[in-house]
């Protein structure tokens, strides 16, 4: 007897349609996009952590305990820095990953049906996912959540059929998401609703619940521990309009028409969504409520009960963004795709529960798909797949940040061309690295990694890099203060082994740069307000940055020699070609 290979079924062959298609488009515009805001300041630190450190990992950043994504910040950066494709390959690794279990848990559940290719292309095709994971540091985020929440569900349902060691990879999964993401504190509540969805009674699996419970204690006390709360951060009122704002933007400019391929009127500020047109929303809310009833018509208390899972995560992301983003925000963060986008899978799940009866565990054959449904599923998919790409080719634009790449690019270029050039080291444009970062606002941030680059170095030489990124030399400065004139007619003053203070006419406080115009028959080593200088021989001109309060300067050299005059001090602001 010959024994032929298994060809794929059609319902198989559509899913990998499905599947690839939104995936290459998200791939190219990953690879096309650059870092930006968050992205800088996690790699250089990261750089700049010693190897395995601890207080890196597990430090509170804004609120958020993610010692996996600093981990893969930390060995991705030794490898290749800032090299965006190889940043974003772990991430596409793990949402074409994502998908392909979603898939393996929708045949388990339903078998190989055309009805679960709907669910299926509404996760791969969602501009929810698409879009804001072209974000490198929220993809680190979403992404481990999502191959965690699916490897989780997969795990568990196999638990669920076959019994074993399957319910270990369904915590071991959860705990996995939860090193990267709080929202992964959802996995075990999806967990938990799709057993009882499945017909199973959660009393029979008491044990595996309550070690959820003492996982989620012991990462809420970590959690606790480690971050600082966000609750009422910000200054604005937590109000029932608000609330109510935030909840209408974020199902009817962003989760709705996420779902279903949009919003398709482009990008907003920032991450957000440009809202579509108010027909457009008011059509999509009414296909939601009529989907939401025939769910029901078809499901009847099964579909009840999907539509209340749905409703408890989706009430759950709401509270948590009403207490810890939203006095900061305000309502405008419901047009933010980032705090709505772990409902795709949550949707998808539910609407099949809804509309599909699970396959009883005990029967190791698939149901024959319906050649009825065939057209009407492939219709729907299509359907989705050129909305997403007409939304996705409108929105993806918005997160590509190509302003922070053809920065990054000039960078280069000027490095590559002045191999010894020193950077004052300056404030970014805000659409590549925002001012509220404070300290890490600066161009040493953004292209600190980058070999050759040195900043801040005592220099006659000294550049800085303009708002595109390319290198401009310093000619002088703005003043804002300048040195008393020294007693030492022809000289000003002279500088030797004890200090000599240079008292400034007006006192400067901040950062600024000092310029020092002096002269000396032979060069030597000295002190510039205790930073290590060289003197060179002959007239010249030297550059030094300063921070904090001054209202003088001191001088001093490290050993005899020929002294250095002083001809003239100037505190200000850069002055270049």
């Amino acid at each position: 007897m010959i024994v032929r290979g298994k060809r794929p079924s059609p319902v198989t062959i559509a899913a990998i349609v499905a599947a690839v298609i939104p995936f290459v488009l998200h791939t190219w515009a990953a690879l096309h996009g650059s870092l930006a805001q968050d992205d800088f300041v996690i790699t250089y630190h990261a750089a700049k952590a010693g190897p395995f450190d601890f207080g890196y990992y597990f430090q509170d950043y804004h609120g958020h305990l993610a010692p996996g994504g600093f981990l893969l910040a930390d060995l991705l950066t030794a490898w290749a820095p800032l090299d965006f494709a190889v940043l974003m390959a772990p991430v596409l690794v793990m949402q074409a990953a994502a998908s392909a279990l979603l898939w393996a848990v929708l045949v388990r559940c339903f078998g190989r049906r055309w009805g679960i290719l709907v669910p299926f292309t509404m996760f791969t095709a969602s501009p929810l996912l698409l879009v804001p994971t072209l974000w490198w540091a929220y993809a680190i985020q979403l992404a481990p959540v999502l191959l965690a929440a699916t490897a989780a569900l997969h795990a568990h349902v196999r638990y669920l059929a076959d019994g074993g060691r399957w319910a270990i990879a369904t915590v071991a999964w959860t705990v996995f998401g939860l090193a990267f993401y709080e929202k992964a504190v959802f996995i075990p509540v999806l967990i938990a609703g799709i057993t009882v969805l499945l017909g199973v009674s959660l009393r029979r699996h008491v044990v595996l619940m309550g070690v959820f419970v003492v996982v989620l204690a012991g990462y809420a006390a970590v959690f606790l521990a480690l971050t600082t709360s966000q609750v009422g951060q910000g200054g604005g009122p937590v109000t029932v309009g608000t609330v109510a704002d935030m909840t209408g933007r974020m199902l009817g400019d962003t989760l709705v028409p996420g779902l279903t391929g949009g919003p398709w009127s482009g990008p907003g500020p920032g991450a957000t969504f440009a809202a579509s047109p108010v027909v457009a929303r008011i059509l999509l809310l009414l296909v939601a409520v009529a989907a939401l009833i025939a769910g029901i018509r078809v499901g009847g208390l099964r579909a009840k009960k999907a539509w209340v899972l749905l409703a408890l995560v989706f009430a759950a992301d709401i509270g948590l963004s009403a207490a810890t983003r939203l006095t900061e925000v305000g309502p405008e963060l419901g047009s933010d795709p980032r705090y709505v986008a772990d409902l795709t899978l949550v949707v998808s799940l539910c609407l099949a529960f809804a509309f599909l009866e699970p396959k009883p565990f005990d029967r190791p054959s698939d149901p024959v798909p319906s050649p009825a449904k065939r057209p009407l599923a492939l219709a729907l998919c299509l359907v989705l797949i050129a909305s997403s790409a007409v939304g996705f080719s409108r929105l993806a634009p918005g997160l590509r940040f190509e302003h922070s790449r053809d920065f990054l690019a000039n960078a280069r270029a000027s490095i590559e061309r002045d191999p010894d050039l020193v950077l004052y080291d300056t404030t970014v444009p805000n659409d590549i690295l925002h001012g509220w970062f404070g300290e890490n606002a600066r161009v040493s941030r953004v292209v600190g990694l980058i070999p050759g680059f040195h900043f801040d170095q005592p220099t006659s030489r000294m550049s800085l890099l303009d708002d595109s990124g390319a290198a401009r030399t310093i000619t002088g400065v703005e003043s804002i203060s300048r040195g008393l004139p020294g007693p030492v007619a022809g000289c000003g003053y002279t500088v030797g082994e004890e200090p000599v203070r240079v008292s400034l006419d007006t006192p400067v406080l901040g950062r600024h740069l000092l310029r020092i115009d002096y002269f000396t028959s032979d060069g030597g080593e000295g002190f510039v307000d205790r930073v290590p200088v060289w003197f060179q021989p002959g007239l010249h001109t030297m550059y030094l940055p300063i921070e904090g309060l001054f209202d003088k300067i001191d001088f001093r050299l490290s050993a005899k020699g020929a002294p250095v005059c002083l001809a003239k001090v100037d505190v200000g602001r850069p002055l270049t070609q």
